[in-house]
């Protein structure tokens, strides 16, 4: 460790540097796959729901 570093603005008090902002692009995939795996939950839950996918077979 240098001694510039313990002068360093982005350093956080516990000694841990801030991380970058996300770029918009990596923002956008994630709220793309956030909203298809929301989709596909929804999906799933009213098929459970009205009975087309079973979790536990009749007998």
């Amino acid at each position: 460790m240098s001694q510039n570093d313990d002068e360093d603005p982005m350093l956080k008090p516990d000694g841990h540097r801030y991380e970058k902002p996300e770029s918009r692009e990596t923002r956008i995939n994630k709220e793309v796959a956030y909203a298809v795996l929301g989709l596909l939950v929804l999906v799933l839950a009213v098929l459970i729901a009205t009975g087309k996918v079973q979790i536990f077979p009749g007998g």
